[in-house]
């Protein structure tokens, strides 16, 4: 995969990921979104040109998020039981 699929335009990026192609555009990091210029996506050579979306990057960046969001779940949850005690 690292080889082959790394660099993918926007439409083949978003059906690769299992996203919107609008959830990748506003999660770039010049949109307040998670994703880093240059390490997740290059913009094209003009502005016809289709964003190119690193799909390996992204796909750690997805894991290491729904990690943290499980972890905060986790922790949530421990939180309430100590509560109840």
């Amino acid at each position: 995969m690292e080889n082959d699929l790394r660099w993918l335009p926007t439409k083949e990026a978003s059906s690769f990921l299992g996203v919107s192609s609008q959830f990748l555009k506003k999660n770039r990091d010049i949109k307040n979104g998670f994703l880093i210029e240059e390490k997740h996506y290059i913009l094209g050579a003009n502005i016809n040109s289709s964003i190119l979306w690193n799909v390996s990057e992204i796909l750690k960046e997805f894991h290491y998020r729904g990690r943290l969001i499980r972890k905060g779940q986790q922790i949530i949850s421990e939180l309430k039981k100590e509560v109840k005690k």
